[in-house]
Parts: structure tokens; sequence; C-alpha cells
């Protein structure tokens, strides 16, 4: 990947040297004796994870008096603006629970502290599954610790599919086969959130991972969406639009209405993962055992020139690179989110699969709706590329897709108009 210009470069660590400085300079003397404070923002996070944290870091003050931990919740839609604004003033809290991509975007910026810097490093390393840490790492160094790992899959109503007499569907071809037959009884077939937001982002990349396609060609200097696996894959989504196999008002959905369609049964298919069980048990009072969780289908032959993958994000946590008490936050973070034993075996209510090996042990039980589907599909995972400015490459790639999906522009003319916008972003890089 191409490194940021050197003008670039000289201004953002110039800006960040001085406001580091300021921010750590204002941080306070401690009386002696005193424990040291270690803050911790945590970003998203369900009620149960929320109740989670709460127990572990009075557990971990309650254990010892050197350190002082506290926690707050913080909204997960507000964190990257947080990040700037924290970075940028070089003042925040300690620790952050934040999406795995940031780590790229502000370990460049030096909003993030290194965890390599520690010694115990390499052990730590060891104990985490070996395909995350490529996702977490900015220039071979890593930001942050994965903690939870989501892949993307296919939630199925398994009673509607019983009802019309369907099976599972293997490949786009089932699930357009399918449609017809739902239609007769108005239920689309498959629907997913296509309005202007990274919701759309978040559904058409799984699709188009499954379809052989890549972000960014080889070198990362221009973007490859545009090329045949998209253009596929897009044009599939509006013929299942077209054909009345999804709901036709699904280019203006966010998350929240696309929930509420599956969710109410007038749906059957649509794209989610391993926080889908409580989101149904807790949001939704939906009956668990009519869900299924199968592995996501592509097309019968791959379109792109890449193996198909499945799209896999990530929660981790990091310590922030202006935070004064890096060593004592180092220990708050192991403490927290690598010994406690909630990190041994996957738990629905966290949201996530344990980003720990532990937790894949042949004697551990898994708690989740086929959660072996979920393990697979997590170990074929391909996350979001790396790159620093891949919040502004998502948006670019759901405009694509909310254009065609609402009519506005043709598939291609879609891909290519966004196509060129990344371009422009690539070239700064």
């Amino acid at each position: 990947m191409a490194t940021i210009s050197g003008m670039r470069c000289i201004k953002v660590i110039g800006a960040l040297c001085l406001l580091l400085s300021v921010g750590c300079q204002s941080s306070g003397e401690r009386a002696p004796g005193e424990p040291v404070p270690v803050s911790i923002w945590m970003f998203g996070g369900s009620t149960e994870q929320n109740a989670w944290v709460r127990r572990a870091v009075d557990g971990f003050n309650a254990s010892q008096s050197e350190i002082v931990a506290d926690f707050e919740a913080k909204d997960w839609a507000t964190q990257r603006e947080s990040l700037i604004t924290s970075t940028i003033a070089g003042a925040g809290p300690d620790i952050i629970r934040v999406h795995h991509m940031y780590s790229v975007e502000f370990g460049e910026l030096g909003g993030l502290y290194a965890l390599d810097n520690f010694v115990d490093f390499p052990a730590v390393k060891e104990r985490v599954l070996d395909n995350l840490w490529d996702y977490v790492s900015y220039d071979d160094r890593p930001y942050g610790l994965p903690t939870l790992v989501l892949p993307f899959v296919l939630a199925v109503n398994q009673d509607l599919l019983d009802r019309h007499g369907l099976d599972i569907p293997l490949t786009w071809e089932d699930m357009m086969a399918m449609g017809p037959v739902l239609k007769e009884s108005g239920v689309h077939a498959f629907t997913i959130p296509a309005g202007a937001n990274q919701d759309a982002a978040y559904r058409f990349l799984p699709m188009f991972y499954k379809a052989g396609g890549r972000v960014f060609n080889e070198d990362w200097t221009k973007a490859a969406f545009n090329g045949p696996a998209g253009l596929a894959t897009l044009e599939y989504l509006v013929s299942m639009k077209d054909q009345g196999f999804m709901p036709p008002a699904c280019a203006a959905y966010a998350d929240d209405e696309n929930k509420a369609m599956w969710c109410t049964e007038k749906a059957a298919l649509t794209i989610e993962g391993p926080w889908w069980q409580t989101v149904l048990g807790n949001m939704y009072d939906f009956p668990l055992e009519k869900m299924r969780l199968v592995k996501l289908p592509g097309p019968a032959v791959p379109v792109g020139p890449h193996p198909p993958k499945t799209l896999l994000d990530m929660v981790m946590v990091s310590i922030t690179g202006y935070s004064p008490v890096p060593e004592e936050a180092w220990t708050v973070l192991k403490a927290l989110w690598l010994e406690d034993p909630q990190w041994r075996e996957p738990n629905p209510m966290m949201g996530g699969l344990p980003a720990l090996k532990v937790a894949y042990g042949p004697d551990v039980e898994s708690k989740f709706i086929d959660g072996e589907v979920l393990a697979a599909a997590g170990q074929n995972g391909l996350a979001w590329p790396a790159h620093p400015a891949i919040t502004q490459i998502q948006r670019s790639m759901a405009d694509a897709l909310n254009m065609a999906m609402s009519g506005a522009l043709e598939p291609q003319e879609a891909l290519d108009q966004a196509a060129a916008e990344v371009d422009e972003i690539l070239l700064e890089y």
C-alpha cells in the first residue's frame, strides 16, 4: 500500500506532537500512594455487555490498590467523531473499545498506542486467533487487541421456508428462484438496508466478496469494485428488487427498518451476523426457534478473479496515543479482555465470537444458534481493506448501491461514479 505523502505526514505529525504534548502536560500530578486512574470509553455494546464491563471493572478495582479504573458507555455511532476530537485535543480516555478499522486511521495519525511497545506483547499475540492481527495493524504495528469476531452470514426464517416448501438457498440462483413462490403469499425473499449510509455498504460488500471481488486493485491505487464482480452483484440486487422479491422501499432503509421488515415476517432472508440472535430475543421478542444462520450464498460460478470470502468485522480495545499511563492501561486491558473468563467460550450476549483461541477448543460448547456456521465463516473471513480512508470509501460504495437500487443510476454508472470518488481519495496516500 502506498504511504502517506510527505507533506501531509509532516503536517499531521507536527500538529499531533504539539497537541499531544499539551494534553500530557495538563494531566496533573498524583499524591504519593494515590492509585493511578485509568479511564475506559466503551463505544457500543448491548445492555449485557455494559453490565459485564461494569462488573469486571469493579472486580479489577477490588483486586488491587495500585490502579483504579472507571468505565463510561458511549454511543457506537459517535466513535469516529469522538476519536477525532480526542486525538486533536490530545486528551480523553486511556482505553477505548471501538471498531477495528480505526486501528489504521488513528494508528496512522498517532491517536492510538502501538501494542508491540509492551514487552509481553508476543505472549499476548499468541493467545489471539492468528488471522485477526492484520486487521488491527498499520505498517505491521498492532494498534488494538481483537475482542469480538463478527462474520456476516445469511439469517433465515426457517419457519417461512418450511411453510412454502423451500430449502435453504446455496446460491444466488437459489435465492432468486424462491422469489416467485414467496411473492404469492406477500412475502419478500430477501431484504437489506440499501439507504445512503454505511448499513448499505455492509450488505453490498458481503455479496461482492462472495462473487470473487475485492475493493481495490493489487497495489491499492485504484478502486476495483466497479469491475465484473461488482456489476454482477449490483445487477443481481436490482433485478431482485425490480421483480418484487425485495421490498420496494429498501433503497430508503437503514438498519432498523430492515430489522423490522424481517422480524415482522415480511421477508425470509437477510444478511446479519452473530449479533442477530440477541437482537431478535431482546429487541423484537422473535421466536428464536424460527431462526437459522447459514453460509451466505454466492453466484453458482464466481464472477471475479478472487476466491469467494466471508466479510469479517471485528471489535477491538486500544490504548490511546495520548494516554499518560500506557503501562497501567495495558494492565487493565489485559485483565478485562484477555484474562476474564468471559472470553473463554462463545456467548451470544456479547454480540460476537471471542477472539481468543481458547474459546474454540474441542471441549468448549458454543451457546450460539448455528455456532459452527459462524465459526467456519470467521475462519474464511476477509475484512474491509485496512486503509486509513476506509470510512470515506464505504460511503462512496453505499451511495452506489443506493443510486442503483433507487433507480437514479444504472448499476455500472453508479459503480463507476463511486470508483472515481475512491480513486481521488487514494491519490492522497
